[in-house]
């Protein structure tokens, strides 16, 4: 009898823990097991990650894109879902960011999280998103790059360097900001002054 309530104690607890740490991480995603979490903080952060990290993402129209394909240009990394409230709020103002940017040198490039095609592209058809995106379906460039939450920018210099870390939605103005410095220490120009 003490063989088998030590046999139900070693497994059982093991199991027990599991299940808490699955049900704790449902409800703390809405009851969706895998998403990721929606960020609750916002503006600029520290960068977690090593500066040159890079991937290769498919994009919806199949081919392949990574950062140091855009080397030379200021790249702008967003990782967002179709899904998310924020990401929504701010897809139309990404679009035209990029819209007005992209012949400044500045390339955007969309990963979307833990979704699938139909809703990326109704998503992008719905807010005239002109820039590359892709789907990263189980989080390995999310993780690589220590997302914590969506929406999450990161910001690449021409030399592939990623720079700087904004986390939550953004506006016009924070992003103009932001790529302002960036062009104008890519041309060496101190915006400071």
């Amino acid at each position: 009898m003490s063989q088998r309530r030590s046999v139900l104690i070693g497994v059982g607890i093991p199991v027990l823990l599991v299940l808490a740490l699955f049900t704790w991480g449902a409800i703390q995603n809405d009851g969706e097991a895998g998403r990721p979490g929606i960020n609750d903080r916002f503006g600029e952060v520290d960068i977690s990650v090593d500066p040159h990290t890079d991937f290769e993402l498919t994009t919806l129209d199949g081919n392949s894109v990574s950062i140091s394909d855009f080397r030379g240009k200021i790249v702008v990394v967003d990782f967002w879902s179709s899904w998310c409230a924020p990401c929504k709020a701010e897809g139309p103002v990404l679009a035209a960011t990029y819209n007005k940017w992209r012949d400044s040198g500045v390339e955007f490039i969309g990963v979307a999280i833990w979704d699938s095609k139909d809703p990326v592209e109704d998503f992008i058809e719905l807010h005239d998103i002109n820039y590359v995106n892709g789907i990263d379906p189980d989080g390995r460039i999310f993780i690589d790059f220590g997302v914590s939450g969506i929406p999450e920018k990161f910001f690449v210099n021409p030399e592939g360097e990623i720079v700087r870390k904004v986390v939550g939605p953004n506006t016009s103005k924070t992003l103009d900001d932001i790529l302002t410095d960036m062009t104008d220490a890519a041309l060496g120009i101190d915006s400071a002054g």
